[in-house]
């Protein structure tokens, strides 16, 4: 908890130092490839990658000449996808797919770039000019809620083909029976705060006539496990969901921005008080 309150304390500070720089804002969407990996070698089970999305809006301020803070609020939706491992040892039967729903606050400091195409002196001197950057920072997540299909040889037993199960957070696995829960999970010690390292690259645009459109790719290695319990089903006590893992991703990411002119707004304001005073004299 310690890194997330850090690391929005630094945010808060650099921002507020820095009223007079261009802050530009718009709406940001894009998608993932996420995977999970496991605290321990498994010889029960392996994980697959899962395809997710976001959505939400995207800050962006420039603090020096040629350094970016850049903050992302999205919406995201993400999964885990864990199989059994064909051995003696394993329920090769078993298939469990998890969707996750977070809240999630990428912050990325970037070292950015200018170059130009075209050629100045032909076809009348046109130029087309853009940046790439490149940088990284924290990722703060809250788990909103996660739901999901479990499949395994257990419940091919007493016939039931899969279980479309919705995930309960922090209450007792004692409380709960397979009769009036059977399509519920219980994680009964998730850790819903999650934290990570945001590395990120990627390519900004002005076109004429536009404002600012930045492509991004992010890398996001996960600090945090899932949980400190794994998730228990009472229909099919048998069946376990793994919760020392870290779900790493990779996403990428278009933003739209436009510029709010804070920093022309702030000038006007200090050349108006500048008058004001001349005149009094």
């Amino acid at each position: 908890m310690w890194r997330i309150f850090l690391s929005l304390l630094a945010v808060q500070i650099i921002f507020s130092s820095n009223l007079k720089a261009q802050l530009l804002v718009g709406p940001v969407a894009g998608g993932e490839v996420a995977k999970a990996f496991f605290f321990d070698s498994q010889f029960r089970y392996k994980s697959l990658p899962t395809f997710g999305y976001e959505a939400g809006v995207m800050g962006s301020m420039r603090v020096r000449k040629n350094f970016v803070l850049n903050a992302q609020l999205l919406y995201s939706h993400r999964s885990k996808h864990v199989v059994g491992v064909d051995n003696s040892r394993s329920d090769k039967l078993f298939d469990l797919t998890s969707s996750m729903q977070y809240i999630e606050l990428p912050i990325f400091y970037v070292l950015e770039f200018k170059s130009l195409t075209g050629n100045p002196e032909g076809r009348g001197g046109r130029v087309k000019t853009y940046n790439w950057f490149i940088g990284g920072g924290p990722i703060i997540s809250y788990w909103l809620s996660n739901k999901g299909r479990l499949s395994s040889s257990p419940l091919k037993e007493v016939y039931i083909d899969h279980i479309d199960y919705t995930t309960v957070f922090g209450r007792d696995n004692n409380s709960f029976t397979s009769a009036s829960d059977f399509n519920k999970e219980s994680i009964s010690q998730p850790n819903r705060f999650q934290f990570g390292i945001n590395i990120t690259g990627g390519v900004a645009f002005e076109p004429v006539g536009f404002n600012k459109i930045v492509t991004s790719v992010h890398l996001n290695i996960a600090q945090t496990f899932l949980g400190k319990s794994d998730g228990i089903f009472p229909a099919s006590l048998d069946d376990i969901d793994l919760m020392k893992v870290k779900n790493h991703s990779i996403r990428v990411t278009v933003a739209y921005l436009f510029d709010t002119k804070l920093e022309s707004s702030k000038k006007g304001k200090s050349t108006k008080n500048k008058e004001v005073q001349r005149k009094r004299k």
